[in-house]
């Protein structure tokens, strides 16, 4: 039995050679190209505007002695800036410095809005509120 089996395997393999004989082959090496990520589609960045203009304000009448006016000033609440009016407050305040330098850093994410820094009035000083992302 064991010659026979030898017999058809050989009588298949002259079968297939026979058969290949009369039809091209082509034998196709594929490669696995590396996947490209594509940046996802940015939404612009935004700046917010610097606040507007401090409003013009009448002082109203002094204060008895030992109170200091306190200027009107834009803060940036609820995704706008809103003016917040002066005051008469208790004690001696120093005059509102000039706005700080800064230069925003990389965006937190799409469609960020920057809003500057500025100066807000907390306590019985001016405090510089940092420029953020939105």
């Amino acid at each position: 039995m064991h010659s026979t089996w030898k017999l058809i395997s050989v009588a298949a393999a002259v079968a297939t050679l026979g058969a290949c004989s009369t039809r091209t082959v082509t034998r196709e090496v594929v490669r696995e190209q590396p996947v490209v990520q594509q940046a996802p589609a940015q939404q612009p960045v935004v700046i917010v505007q610097q606040p507007p203009a401090p409003q013009e304000q009448m002082t109203p009448p002094p204060a008895p002695s030992g109170y200091t006016w306190v200027p009107g000033y834009h803060v940036w609440q609820d995704g706008r800036w809103t003016w917040q009016a002066g005051q008469w407050r208790m004690g001696t305040i120093r005059p509102m410095p000039t706005p700080m330098p800064e230069s925003p850093p990389a965006p937190t994410g799409d469609g960020a809005r920057w809003v500057p820094g500025y100066w807000a009035f907390s306590g019985a000083d001016w405090v510089w509120v940092k420029g953020r992302w939105v």
